[in-house]
């Protein structure tokens, strides 16, 4: 892959991956995923400007369940998260109140937050988002979808994809940012930044491996 094509390359000045795009706590796959599916949309269609009115890009939290603390800034013995992932996470998680912590993200949470990116409220119908696909269906994501997944990467979009990873059994979103012309899938792992590329049979069958274990992509949410 070619150059920093997408904004989540974003590295420190001292060239270590940034917290900006790197989940701040550790049930923020959700948060980081919608960031970076939203922007990467606002790149492509930059009608949608929208940005917090906060100028500061880190802010300061006393909350610090599942804060990784090996990411996340410190100054003065005060913690600080991504203002981007702090936004998101308190509104368009629904459940919470506005209150932020670390808490997993829903569906309708990934939908709302690629909303609140855009268009900074998750209540709009300006844009639309889908989820297609379900944790536990017997048929291969692509086997039910094919036509409308190729559909958002040939207007240059890309996808949160959620997976099952195994031995630990856990859910996690990543980002598939590209569908290259050798049939392969590009995806983004929030957990550590890392961008990796794998056949279109390892995304979708067989399984792909990441830090946390291995899964494949089985339901996903974009913009329409």
């Amino acid at each position: 892959m070619e150059g920093p094509t997408y904004q989540c390359y974003d590295s420190d000045e001292d060239g270590e991956k940034s917290m900006k795009y790197i989940q701040n706590r550790t049930n923020w796959c959700w948060v980081a995923a919608c960031k970076v599916a939203g922007e990467q949309y606002k790149k492509n269609f930059t009608e949608f400007a929208f940005t917090l009115e906060n100028p500061e890009t880190e802010v300061a939290v006393s909350n610090l369940d599942g804060l990784r603390t090996d990411i996340v800034k410190r100054r003065n013995g005060i913690y600080f998260v991504d203002a981007w992932q702090s936004a998101i996470a308190r509104n368009a998680d629904f459940l919470h109140g506005g209150l932020e912590g670390n808490f997993p993200g829903n569906d309708q949470m990934k939908m709302r937050g690629l909303k609140y990116v855009v268009l900074g409220d998750c209540e709009s119908n300006l844009i639309q988002t889908v989820t297609l696909g379900t944790y536990d269906s017997a048929h291969s994501l692509l086997h039910d979808y094919c036509r409308q997944i190729e559909s958002v990467f040939e207007r240059h979009g890309c996808l949160i994809g959620n997976a099952i990873l195994y031995p630990g059994g856990i859910c996690h979103s990543f980002v598939a940012l590209d569908w290259k012309k050798n049939e392969e899938l590009v995806i983004y792992d929030p957990w550590d930044g890392n961008i990796g590329t794998y056949t279109i049979d390892e995304a979708f069958y067989t399984g792909f491996l990441s830090a946390q274990g291995k899964g494949i992509l089985k339901w996903v949410q974009y913009i329409v």
